[in-house]
């Protein structure tokens, strides 16, 4: 397997830096796969109840809104509970989905970094216990990027922007240094330095093909509407227009959803090989490692 060994202590242009994410992602699908199941499976679980029962309240609630609008009995007491439906239901799948995507992170990234140190194999059980022992501090960093990048919006559109990708290297700085979570947000700014617009255009790129994969799964929920919506408007029953937003509609995009939470593994690992890319710039880890090996030959 060795012959196959993918070097991520090494420069790369944004064209590398997506074939080789492609790469790593089809030569090691299966124990990427492993690991996965074993770390994230019931994350996962979760995930997709909190998604089904999101788009089920809301797609309810919606037209229990403007059916109220046109009643007025009623109207204060049907209000209250549109807004506490449409809050609950957004409440438990954000909880859903960042305790997922802790556990997906961490996966990924202990798993390069078990790549890394057996030289092209993952031992799943390496994996799983560094899962274990850091999806909180994994957690823990998607929380304060959020946070972190929401101020920068809100102050300001670019601040945003700015902010987020230079904090998306914090999951591969406590990974890959064992820096805490503190002296990782600290040096996310130093490593970045003079490099940003090209790790915000591989970002950019890398996320606009996963939104194209993704968009692939949407595809069945936006048929079904389609057709769903010409099959009422011949019969005459769009006066019910809740009747669209049935359980085949909830599975449909439930499904599509899940497909863009999966599709999101192409978008981490492209980060890890930009992380090493800045690394490699500002430390040259990679060559001095080459070196020492080739005089201890």
């Amino acid at each position: 397997m060795f012959d196959q060994y993918i070097q991520f202590k090494r420069e790369r242009e944004i064209g590398e830096i997506l074939s080789d994410t492609f790469k790593f992602i089809r030569e090691n699908i299966k124990p990427l796969f492993k690991v996965l199941l074993n770390t994230v499976a019931v994350p996962f679980i979760i995930l997709i109840f909190a998604i089904t029962y999101y788009t089920y309240s809301t797609s309810k609630q919606s037209f229990d809104f403007l059916s109220l609008i046109n009643s007025s009995n009623g109207f204060s007491t049907g209000l209250a509970d549109f807004y506490s439906s449409i809050f609950l239901g957004s409440l438990i799948l954000l909880i859903a989905s960042a305790i997922f995507y802790a556990f997906l992170v961490s996966s990924i990234h202990y798993a390069v970094k078990s790549y890394m140190k057996n030289e092209g194999v993952i031992v799943i059980e390496e994996v799983n216990i560094d899962v274990k022992e850091n999806w909180l501090s994994y957690l823990g960093m998607s929380f304060l990027i959020g946070l972190m990048s929401f101020i920068g919006f809100i102050l300001c559109f670019l601040p945003g922007i700015y902010i987020g990708v230079v904090l998306t290297f914090m999951y591969s700085i406590y990974a890959f240094t064992n820096l805490s979570v503190g002296d990782s947000f600290s040096y996310c700014f130093q490593l970045i330095k003079n490099n940003w617009w090209m790790s915000f255009f591989a970002m950019l790129i890398t996320y606009i093909m996963v939104y194209i994969l993704s968009f692939i799964f949407q595809l069945p929920a936006i048929i079904y509407m389609f057709i769903k919506g010409f099959s009422m408007s011949q019969e005459g029953s769009l006066s019910d227009p809740a009747s669209m937003f049935d359980w085949g509609y909830v599975i449909l995009t439930t499904i599509s959803s899940i497909g863009q939470y999966l599709f999101y593994i192409i978008f981490i690992v492209a980060c890890i090989f930009i992380y090493f890319n800045l690394n490699e710039k500002k430390n040259q880890t990679g060559t001095y490692e080459e070196i020492d090996s080739l005089g201890n030959q």
